[in-house]
């Protein structure tokens, strides 16, 4: 008897073939950090990533989906994250602001109220242009395909200190979004936040981008570049127990409360420009089954980034209230 995992593989074939002439004739998305700066994509093809099974949360490739509802979903895909990249269980519940909206479309703020707010902090004007557009489409763009569904958060994992500075967090090296600009346009996620909460605009929302080992396994060709939406935190690391090279060790709290309030900002714009509350994801957990997969983020706080929404949404609340004339559409 024919497995799932074998029809939905002979269903692709020609997806693994595509896949297979675009690793051979150009580069992969990914790209380490160190190379920031001058230009940013590899000198060679990064290693070819061959899937082993569909992940600790059970992808589905023919529904393009993780295994379960939106909020069973989220729960596996932000579970806790150890070092060395091993996970904890999936959560028995969300925080109650991410359990009320993701997977759904009720409850999304003002277009108008939210751009004023992105005038008003300060982001990169393409936060707010943008608003009127869509997020990405699955297979690399395709506009039949699903838009994107995947919030998916990353720590730098960088840079490597002897030890982390008292002032980690206004250090202008270790901030320095800078180094996140690629010359040639191949920069490491959509944005990265540094940890006074300054952002670096990467990609719009609405161009697919793959930045998990998962996303450009052979077997899905690029029928997940513009499912997963990519957002970098920067956190440095230091050397942890263990070997001489590890990057183990993470500051602790791993992350700062300007951060945890731009990830919110940002996940808000990209979910209005979904029509639907996206559904959050840790790279470590997408990555979970591969061999030399991801260990971030590390030492996230969940409630942290809660209460961050929370404080988001009441700002945007706050905004409507006192304009003479909200954005009603928002269907």
């Amino acid at each position: 008897m024919i497995s799932a995992y074998e029809s939905i593989k002979a269903a692709w074939a020609l997806r693994w073939l595509a896949g297979l002439m675009l690793a051979m004739q150009s580069t992969a998305v990914l790209t380490p950090i160190d190379t920031f700066a001058a230009g940013c994509q590899p000198r060679r093809p990064l290693p070819t990533v061959v899937l082993q099974t569909m992940g600790p949360c059970n992808f589905d490739a023919a529904a393009l989906s993780f295994a379960g509802n939106s909020l069973q979903q989220a729960a596996c895909l932000v579970r806790p994250v150890y070092r060395w990249a091993h996970l904890g269980p999936p959560l028995d519940n969300l925080p109650k602001v991410l359990a009320e909206r993701v997977g759904r479309s009720e409850l999304m703020p003002d277009r108008a109220a939210l751009a004023a707010l992105i005038d008003e902090i300060g982001l990169a004007p393409q936060f707010a242009d943008g608003l009127t557009g869509q997020v990405s489409h699955a297979h690399d763009g395709d506009p039949l395909s699903p838009r994107a569904r995947y919030f998916v958060i990353h720590d730098t994992s960088g840079p490597k200190l002897g030890s982390f500075p008292p002032n980690l967090d206004e250090n202008a090296k270790i901030n320095n979004l800078a180094r996140f600009h690629c010359s040639d346009s191949f920069e490491l996620a959509h944005a990265v936040i540094n940890r006074k909460g300054g952002v670096f605009f990467g990609h719009d929302f609405g161009v697919p981008w793959r930045s998990t080992k998962f996303e450009r396994a052979l077997f899905f060709g690029n029928a997940l570049k513009g499912l997963f939406l990519h957002v970098e935190m920067i956190q440095p690391r230091r050397r942890g127990p263990g070997h001489r090279a590890n990057d183990i060790a993470a500051p602790d709290p791993g992350f700062t409360s300007a951060q945890y309030g731009r990830l919110a900002l940002l996940y808000t714009i990209a979910s209005v420009r979904a029509r639907e509350w996206l559904i959050p994801a840790f790279h470590a957990v997408i990555d979970g089954d591969l061999r030399g997969g991801h260990d971030d983020p590390q030492n996230f706080e969940l409630s942290a980034f809660a209460q961050a929404l929370e404080s988001i949404l009441d700002r945007l609340a706050v905004q409507v209230e006192q304009s003479p004339a909200g954005d009603e559409d928002q269907n």
